[in-house]
């Protein structure tokens, strides 16, 4: 069944788009694999706060999501396939490094360095998967891309597992060393974009975004629900401790319902403006945390968490192809870079408030306010989604 599937990819879509459809999953399985279990290392065998952690995993975060307009730019002039290639290793540098980094600036330092390899990769990848496709195409592409990062992302926590504590050196080693294989890999492929376009200036690129205001509102309304998306790899994993004995479970949870709803849910999406698959997508995430206001549990925790999957198969393909609708050929990686934007303050703002805010809260027995916070934030963004014109 699964080879009649990626037969009838390679078919509509062709061997270039298919081929990077699957290395999506390699690179979500080393990137699972290891980045869930930074806070836990970093908490417990290196003894520092979860605020620590959170602003490691901001720094991650930023230095990818911050700069990736410049690397999707770098992959406009200079080719695709070249800056994954470059990122690739850069990553995998900046995730070994941070197995047998102990003091804080070195820790940091690595983060900043793994994170800026996927600034150069990530759109260099999204941007030669639908290069030269029909736009009629991208939405599909991108939910495919979806399904199959997240079936990394279910495999991944679970060979991470594995690890204990104390090897975590060696889960980092192991996680850069497939990175840096995965970019040696596609350089030795005949990928080609058909013409770098080595006169694109990085000024007129920006100039003609931030010029599109629908476009900027767009990138303003994901901001939010990056928050909140981080909260699953900082905070979840405590709180799923807490009540079930362990984490792993979540991102299994999380990822399965993706797999298994994302084609659905992305015909359905075909019926809506992007804005309204965007206002769909929170007013589900606000309703799901309502339950956790009363209590935390097991079963409150897995409603929030089905809430959390649904609003990525809502919001994401339709976003990355509303993004690309609105770029040319020559300044698709510009574009997608831009746009990550959003995750960089999102992200960031998520990493570093929300691990605080939840351990204030708990202190002062006052953990109900924690996810009311994430409710009324939701609800905000639907409302301001609502009121805004496409």
């Amino acid at each position: 069944m699964e080879s009649d599937r990626t037969w009838k990819i390679w078919r509509t879509y062709g061997w270039r788009a298919t081929l990077l459809i699957g290395t999506e999953f390699f690179l979500t399985f080393s990137f699972f694999m290891f980045v869930p279990y930074i806070s836990l290392y970093v908490t417990g065998e290196l003894g520092y706060s979860l605020s620590f952690a959170g602003l490691l995993l901001a720094l991650r975060l930023t230095g990818q999501q911050g700069f990736m307009m410049f690397g999707g730019y770098l992959g406009d002039k200079l080719g695709y396939k070249t800056m994954m290639f470059i990122g690739f290793v850069c990553r995998g540098a900046g995730f070994a490094g941070m197995g047998f980094a102990q003091s804080p600036a070195l820790l940091l330092f690595m983060a900043v360095i793994g994170g800026l390899g996927g600034a150069l990769f990530s759109p260099a990848l999204k941007s030669l998967l639908i290069y030269k496709q029909p736009k009629a195409h991208h939405k599909k592409l991108f939910s495919y891309v979806n399904i199959t990062g997240n079936a990394g992302t279910i495999l991944g926590p679970l060979f991470g597992v594995l690890f204990s504590a104390q090897q975590f050196p060696l889960l980092s080693m192991l996680s850069g060393l497939l990175f840096v294989l995965i970019g040696c890999t596609l350089l030795g492929l005949p990928i080609q974009q058909e013409s770098a376009n080595s006169d694109i200036s990085f000024l007129s690129g920006l100039k003609r975004i931030v010029a599109n205001q629908p476009l900027l509102m767009m990138i303003g309304l994901m901001i939010p629900y990056h928050f909140i998306h981080q909260q699953l790899f900082l905070t979840y994993p405590v709180i799923a401790t807490k009540v079930s004995g362990s984490s792993g479970w979540i991102f299994t949870l999380v990822t399965v319902i993706v797999i298994t709803t994302q084609m659905k849910v992305t015909a359905w999406t075909y019926r809506f403006t992007a804005r309204q698959s965007l206002q769909a997508g929170y007013l589900i995430l606000g309703i799901t945390f309502l339950p956790l206001l009363a209590f935390e549990h097991v079963i409150t925790l897995t409603v929030s968490l089905m809430g959390i999957a649904l609003s990525v198969t809502l919001m994401q393909p339709t976003f990355h192809s509303y993004i690309v609708s609105q770029a040319s050929s020559q300044t698709l990686g510009i574009f997608l870079g831009f746009s990550n934007l959003a995750m960089a303050v999102g992200g960031a703002l998520g990493n570093i408030t929300g691990g605080s805010l939840y351990e204030w809260f708990e202190t002062n027995r006052l953990g109900g306010f924690y996810w009311a916070i994430l409710a009324l934030l939701s609800f905000i963004a639907y409302v301001t989604a609502k009121t805004q014109k496409q």
